[in-house]
């Protein structure tokens, strides 16, 4: 008669029991991601506060409640961040590819600092192709400016997504190449105006990897509308490769068989 008790206590005991044990394999669920590739986005320094998580290829036009909220961001794997000023990708830009603990030391433009100032933001990858042999400075971080008195590039572009040098920018020096202008800052077919700094020169391709028709550019061009080629109405949006060339670095053939603005 003793047994039953006991047997029923250890039934109700397993019972009690199982749903913990069920689980339990969540508590590690945020452990485990932290190999993805990915940007995590925190309401305080040193990665406090609330915490809100983008995946590689999310564009968040706005971050609503948590608009100019954000104070540093983790980075993962081989993510790396476009954050903005503004909402829509508009404003101030630049990028991360490492953690950041404290915004409030990284300058946006003047005395204004990062933190508590980004409203929208991409994630990429590593922006760098695989599969290319061009002795080139892709893996090196692109340079984001906005502020003209603040200007940072003495050599090199800033390309522009509307004609007169309008809209979203974004800044590279010279001896850097992009293969595809679509992994760096989404600029794949995006591009209306260039503007170029000191003696470099800008060789655009219309396909990625330094494929397609190209043309040399090693002046200001204020609407690529204007501009045409052999097979190219116009090269307004419509270049997706660059490399970017400076007179003062021999032997790299700038210009050779391409077409020149």
């Amino acid at each position: 008669m003793k047994t039953i008790p006991a047997l029923a206590l250890g039934l109700l005991f397993g019972l009690a029991l199982s749903p913990q044990l069920s689980a339990a394999p969540q508590f590690g669920a945020r452990d485990r991601n932290q190999n993805r590739d990915r940007v995590c986005v925190y309401q305080d320094i040193h990665y406090q506060g609330w915490e809100q998580c983008y995946n590689e290829g999310d564009e968040v036009t706005s971050l609503d409640r948590r608009n100019n909220a954000v104070s540093s961001i983790r980075i993962y794997g081989r993510a790396r961040v476009t954050v903005y000023e503004d909402t829509e990708f508009r404003g101030h830009s630049t990028e991360f590819t490492s953690d950041v603990s404290d915004l409030g030391l990284r300058n946006l433009s003047g005395s204004k600092s990062w933190s508590d100032h980004i409203q929208s933001l991409r994630v990429g990858g590593a922006n760098n192709s695989s599969g290319n042999s061009r002795n080139d400075s892709r893996n090196e971080p692109p340079v984001y400016v906005r502020d003209r008195s603040n200007q940072q590039i003495s050599e090199g572009i800033c390309v522009y997504d509307r004609p007169g040098y309008e809209g979203r920018e974004q800044c590279w020096n010279a001896g850097m190449d992009i293969g595809d202008l679509g992994r760096a800052g989404n600029w794949s077919d995006r591009i209306s105006s260039i503007r170029v700094f000191g003696r470099a020169a800008a060789v655009v391709y219309r396909d990625i990897e330094y494929r397609g028709e190209s043309i040399t550019i090693d002046r200001d061009v204020p609407d690529l509308r204007q501009v045409t080629g052999r097979n190219v109405r116009s090269w307004d949006r419509q270049i997706s490769s660059i490399a970017i060339e400076s007179e003062r670095s021999p032997g790299r053939g700038r210009g050779r068989g391409r077409g020149r603005f």
